[in-house]
Order: C-alpha cells, then sequence, then structure tokens
C-alpha cells in the first residue's frame, strides 16, 4: 500500500531531508511545504500521515493547522516533531497526544528510522510510545 504523506516545516534542508527520506524508505508519496499552504494541499488531497514541526516561521503554530485540517479530514493521522525541550511545548505535545489524530512526536534532533517507524505506527494508529519496552 502506498502512503499518502505531507510534511509541514518551514527549514528547508530538514524538509528536503524529510521528504526525500520517506520517499526512499516507505512506499510513499510525499509531499513538503512550509505554512499555512499544508491546509490548502490537505483540503484537495487526503493524506494518511501528516508529520508537522510544531513551531514554525512567524511564530505559526503546527497545532493551529492540525486543528484546521483535523476539522474537515477525520482520517488523517499526525506526527508532531519539534526542536524545542520546554515544559510549555512539552504540555503543549501530551495535549495533542490526547486527541485521536495525533499519534506521536519526535524531539529534534532525530534519525529517519525513528520517524519511519512513527510514520508507520500512525498508519496503524498505534502511539510510538506504545512498546518502548517490549
Amino acid at each position: 500500500m502506498t502512503v499518502r504523506l505531507l510534511v509541514i516545516e518551514d527549514e528547508a534542508g530538514v524538509r528536503e531531508f524529510i521528504r526525500e527520506g520517506l520517499a526512499l524508505t516507505l512506499d510513499a508519496e510525499v509531499d513538503a511545504v512550509a505554512d499555512r499552504a499544508a491546509v490548502e494541499l490537505a483540503r484537495r488531497r487526503r493524506y494518511d500521515v501528516i508529520v508537522a514541526d510544531m513551531h514554525l516561521a512567524d511564530d505559526l503554530d503546527a497545532l493551529e493547522i492540525v486543528e484546521t485540517i483535523a476539522e474537515f479530514d477525520r482520517e488523517s493521522r499526525f506526527v508532531l516533531m519539534t526542536g524545542k525541550r520546554r515544559l510549555d511545548v512539552a504540555t503543549k505535545l501530551v495535549t495533542a497526544l490526547k486527541r485521536r489524530q495525533v499519534c506521536s512526536f519526535l524531539f529534534k534532533p532525530f534519525d529517519l528510522e525513528e520517524l519511519r517507524i512513527a510514520v508507520l505506527r500512525a498508519t496503524d494508529s498505534l502511539p510510538v510510545w506504545a512498546d518502548r519496552n517490549g
């Protein structure tokens, strides 16, 4: 099965690394954007998994984008990522995980294998932390 992915990341180098890496390691069609254009893409095309950076340029919050997309798309799953390891960010991530569509989060830097596993588990609607001790 081909997985349809959307990557929302404002840093061009990171966005391309993720897009190319996931396209090479998964049977995936991967689109990548830097901003609110993600909402219009998601309106036109259904994505299985949306990978989104929590903090985008111009103080744009990916959670706003996630909430907007979730209003019209109840099927897509989300994997969130951030480079900020602060209590307020952790609180937002935990709150986001309580939503049915947000499956996991990753702290940057991460390796491609971690992201690949998070995406695969999101397609199965399993949270990343479900079997860490197993």
